[in-house]
């Protein structure tokens, strides 16, 4: 074998180990290119997921934005037509009587309507009932008439057969009133008789003066 052929098969030999180096390193860079296509891919997907549920978050607030915007208005329109609105005009108090955050009040003393213990009015309580029925009936004729019975807190002696209880005793003092006012023409739909007992006082117990304060029957006209 020559010398120069020995040398051309060396070179082709040099030259097929160069390809084969070269082939093996494409395909792992080729395969490192793959990688990176696969992750970015995923990464594309997620990035995708993030940006559908960032649409649909921003369109619910929107949507929470326009609702916001039509109860803004609503309560605008309410504001301005309550503005637009006249206070109503009330009678004046009688002589009397009493404003109050329920209604116009009037205060008699359970010593004028009734006896000690009883539940039966009186001449005077009855004289004064018919001032009051009349009352209502002029200024406040279409008005529901509330009247509340209260006691003392002293325990019911004398009369004890006839009530359980001052509540009881305060309940039939409230019915007879309203019985009253019912026969001198104020409407039975438009009465209620509330017992209260020996509660919600307006002065101490402790003295005469206080118990015949805090024996009372209240009629109150409600707004």
């Amino acid at each position: 074998m020559s010398r120069l052929t020995a040398f051309s098969i060396a070179a082709i030999l040099v030259a097929g180990l160069a390809v084969t180096g070269c082939n093996d390193q494409t395909k792992k860079e080729l395969t490192a290119l793959k990688h990176q296509y696969n992750d970015l891919q995923l990464d594309k997907a997620e990035v995708q997921k993030a940006l559908e549920k960032s649409r649909k978050e921003n369109n619910d607030l929107m949507n929470l934005l326009d609702s916001k915007d039509n109860e803004l208005n609503t309560a605008r329109a309410e504001i301005a037509e309550l503005k637009n609105v006249k206070p109503e005009k009330r009678p004046p108090v009688p002589p009397g009587w009493q404003e109050t955050a329920t209604g116009a009040k009037v205060t008699l003393a359970s010593d004028i309507l009734f006896s000690a213990g009883r539940a039966s009015l009186s001449k005077q309580g009855k004289t004064r009932l018919r001032q009051i029925a009349a009352t209502i009936k002029v200024t406040y004729p279409d008005s529901i008439v509330r009247v509340y019975g209260f006691t003392d807190s002293d325990p019911i002696k004398k009369s004890k057969k006839l009530w359980a209880d001052n509540l009881d005793l305060s309940s039939n003092r409230a019915m007879a009133v309203v019985r009253l006012l019912r026969s001198l023409g104020i409407e039975s739909g438009k009465l209620e008789a509330i017992g209260m007992g020996a509660t919600h006082f307006v002065a101490p117990n402790t003295t005469t003066a206080g118990k015949t304060r805090n024996r009372r029957v209240e009629i109150v006209v409600v707004k």
